[in-house]
């Protein structure tokens, strides 16, 4: 039986680095870079309002986060 499977993704993660979410959160105004503490980055990459660090979400579609949609 080796050899005869073969796993296979059936979704992608939306993640905001992934191109096409970074392209869509940025037309919408928003933001994308990690967390920063100490000036080291942190984590992974996030999504950021432009002028302001909220939310910080390290995903790129949530249901029901009003901050979230007003960037994508």
């Amino acid at each position: 039986m080796a050899g005869k499977w073969v796993a296979k993704d059936l979704t992608t993660d939306q993640k905001p680095d992934n191109e096409g979410e970074r392209q869509r959160i940025e037309a919408a105004g928003g933001r994308i870079e990690p967390f920063y503490e100490n000036g080291e980055p942190v984590g992974p990459a996030r999504i950021w309002i432009q002028e302001q660090n909220i939310p910080g979400l390290a995903m790129s579609r949530s249901f029901g986060d009003l901050v979230a949609a007003s960037v994508g």
